[in-house]
C-alpha cells in the first residue's frame, strides 16, 4: 500500500471512530489486497448533493409503511414528485459491486462493498431504481454513474432513491425486521449508519 494511501485509510478510520459511526468489533474482516476508498460523496446531484434532500424518510424514522424504523435515507428533488425519475444515481465511494438485480420489495437494487482499509468495509445499498448500470463484481469508482432514480416494484413509490450505508455484510433486500417484528433502534443502529452524517464526515480530501 501506498504512503498516501495508508494515511488516507487511517484518516477514514479516525473520522469513523471519532463520529461514533463505526467501533473496532463492527468492523468486518476479510483478507486479500483491496481497492480502497478515497473519501465519499453524496448519491445524487451534485458531490454535496445539491439540489437535493431527503424528503421521505430519514435515517431511523419510524415508517409507518413499513412498521419499522428506517434503516436509510429517502432522496428526491424537493417538490418534483415523479419528475426525478431517470435522474442519475452515483456511487458514493470507490468499490465492488456484491449485488445488482430485481428484489420484489425494493425493486431494482445495488450494493456495492467499499474497503476502508485493507481489512475493514462498509456497504452502500441504492433501492428503487429504475434502471442498473453495473453488474455484480464490477470495480466502481466514486461519481460512476450506476443506475437511476426510479418509482420500485411496479412503480409503487413516488420516484425516490433510497439509500443506505451499512456496517454489515447484509442480504441485498436486508430489513430490519424478524419474523414481522421490528427491530429496536439502537438494534438498528449496530447494523446500518446514518448516510449523511457518515459522508458529511469522510468527504475526500
Amino acid at each position: 500500500m501506498t504512503r498516501k494511501c495508508c494515511l488516507l485509510a487511517l484518516c477514514l478510520l479516525t473520522a469513523l471512530f471519532s463520529t461514533g459511526c463505526l467501533f473496532p468489533d463492527q468492523l468486518t474482516e476479510e483478507p486479500g489486497a483491496v481497492w480502497l476508498v478515497d473519501g465519499f460523496d453524496f448519491p445524487v446531484g451534485d458531490r454535496d448533493g445539491r439540489g437535493w434532500a431527503v424528503t421521505g424518510y430519514a435515517f431511523l424514522d419510524w415508517s409507518s409503511y413499513s412498521n419499522s424504523y428506517h434503516p436509510g435515507e429517502d432522496w428526491n428533488i424537493p417538490g418534483a414528485g415523479n419528475g426525478d425519475q431517470g435522474e442519475t444515481v452515483y456511487a458514493v465511494a470507490n468499490g465492488e459491486v456484491v449485488f445488482s438485480g430485481w428484489n420484489t420489495a425494493m425493486g431494482n437494487v445495488i450494493l456495492i462493498r467499499h474497503a476502508i482499509s485493507e481489512s475493514a468495509f462498509i456497504w452502500s445499498q441504492y433501492a428503487h431504481l429504475d434502471q442498473r448500470y453495473v453488474a455484480k463484481g464490477d470495480r466502481i469508482y466514486r461519481r460512476q454513474p450506476i443506475g437511476t432514480v426510479g418509482r420500485g416494484p411496479n412503480n409503487a413509490f413516488a420516484a425516490h432513491l433510497h439509500f443506505e450505508l451499512r456496517k454489515a455484510d447484509l442480504p441485498a433486500n436486508a430489513w430490519p425486521r424478524t419474523n414481522g417484528i421490528a427491530w429496536s433502534r439502537s438494534k438498528v443502529a449496530d447494523f446500518w449508519l446514518n448516510p449523511s452524517l457518515f459522508i458529511k464526515h469522510n468527504r475526500p480530501q
